[in-house]
């Protein structure tokens, strides 16, 4: 449904009249999960008439794409200009002669590029003050209709939050003079985008933000051009304390072809190259018999599943062999337990939410969204520098209390 032309002329002025006096908006983009895909759907506002759209949230995206047709106030952007140049590393697929810029459109989720329009229009994201939002002219690519297939039903386009100067947390950060730096905070229902606007305390809460560990993200080049995507420098796994007997080489970004360890909200369940899948599913099925759990038929995409009967929950969810990705040190540790661990599949059965991500993946290491899922990251991208929590339920906290709707309750 659109927003009523007198209600977009103010969020226009209560986001000048705001900023110009000095106050510092807390923006968050909610976001949403589509229980038929899987896929982390993210809610801002475009175009003219200004309206809400949804977008699918691509993590190590690198750019933001919307189908064309949703917005009568674009406006082309040149092949010359400095957006172009930024969109393409250089490389402008429009004639020599000028003309509008075109770049490639990509739809991970649907495996789809196609050639798109770059262009500018108004794109707002909210702020937790109500009726209130903070209000852009965003660049971002007018893409073909056929690049929606493979999303969500609802969703119109991508949103892309990888590391450049055209994600929307970049062009945030630029235009209203933030830090470039946002926070993830996914949940089965609702979660949320944070754009940095201040301290992370105004909106975790202190206990949270304080809590936090902080590991390098590392950075890929490939064809000559830094990658987009976010990569971080696991060195070891463990079952139930015991460390894996790995092929190191895997885990190294510059090691073999499809090394290193990259996180994703295009993949649902965390995908290992096979032979770490069958290290890791042989250790966790040994320290599974050790805890007395029981073994049932693998149920399709999962190998290793597990009678719920006798099967102790805790707040943060089955008590099963804990794993661990060793980072920098044994002293920085990003702990999956039985929450982020295990998928309840039917009322019997929990499965391991790990699968074979094959031979030659393009990571050996693809942490997905379901790992993710009421966890704090905190991407500071002028520090290079990722933060992660441990899972908010052991606080019996969840990602969905921060949804713009609960944080406006709490603060009535």
């Amino acid at each position: 449904m659109a927003v009523p032309q007198s209600h977009s002329l103010l969020l226009l002025l209560i986001c000048f009249f705001s900023f110009f006096h000095g106050r510092t908006f807390s923006l968050v983009i909610p976001v949403t999960k589509d229980s038929v895909t899987n896929q982390y759907l993210a809610s801002v506002y475009h175009g003219s008439p200004i309206r809400p759209i949804h977008l699918a949230v691509d993590l190590g995206g690198p750019s933001l794409w919307m189908a064309c047709g949703s917005s009568t106030s674009s406006r082309t952007i040149q092949s010359r200009s400095i957006q172009c140049v930024a969109a393409t590393g250089g490389g402008s697929r429009s004639g020599s002669g000028g003309g509008a810029c075109e770049v490639v459109a990509g739809n991970p989720f649907g495996a789809l590029v196609g050639k798109a329009l770059l262009v500018e229009d108004t794109v707002a994201v909210r702020a937790l003050e109500r009726s209130a939002a903070a209000v852009i002219v965003a660049v971002h690519s007018c893409a073909p209709r056929f690049l929606l297939q493979g999303l969500a039903k609802s969703a119109k386009g991508i949103l892309g939050l990888g590391r450049n100067q055209i994600s929307l947390p970049a062009q945030i950060a630029t235009e209203l003079g933030f830090h470039r730096r946002f926070s993830v905070c996914l949940s089965s229902t609702n979660g949320v985008v944070f754009p940095d606007s201040g301290s992370q305390d105004s909106v975790y809460g202190s206990e949270i933000s304080s809590s936090l560990t902080y590991t390098p993200i590392l950075t890929k080049i490939i064809d000559g051009s830094q990658s987009a995507e976010y990569f971080i420098n696991v060195k070891a796994i463990k079952v139930d304390g015991n460390r894996l007997d790995l092929n190191k080489s895997l885990l190294d970004l510059d090691g073999e072809d499809g090394g290193g360890t990259r996180l994703s909200t295009v993949v649902p369940y965390t995908a290992l190259e096979s032979s770490i899948f069958k290290s890791l599913t042989a250790a966790f099925r040994e320290a599974a018999r050790a805890m007395n759990m029981k073994e049932v038929a693998p149920v399709a995409s999962f190998e290793a599943c597990f009678s719920s009967e006798n099967m102790e929950i805790t707040a943060a969810g089955p008590k099963v062999p804990m794993i661990e990705l060793i980072l920098q040190s044994e002293m920085v540790r990003w702990k999956i337990d039985g929450r982020n661990s295990m998928v309840k599949v039917n009322d019997e059965t929990f499965c391991l939410a790990i699968v074979d991500g094959g031979l030659k993946p393009k990571n050996a290491v693809v942490l997905g969204g379901y790992q993710m899922e009421d966890i704090v990251l905190d991407f500071d991208m002028g520090s290079s520098m990722l933060g992660f929590s441990s899972s908010l339920l052991q606080r019996k906290r969840s990602c969905s209390e921060f949804s713009p709707e609960n944080l406006l309750k709490s603060t009535e």
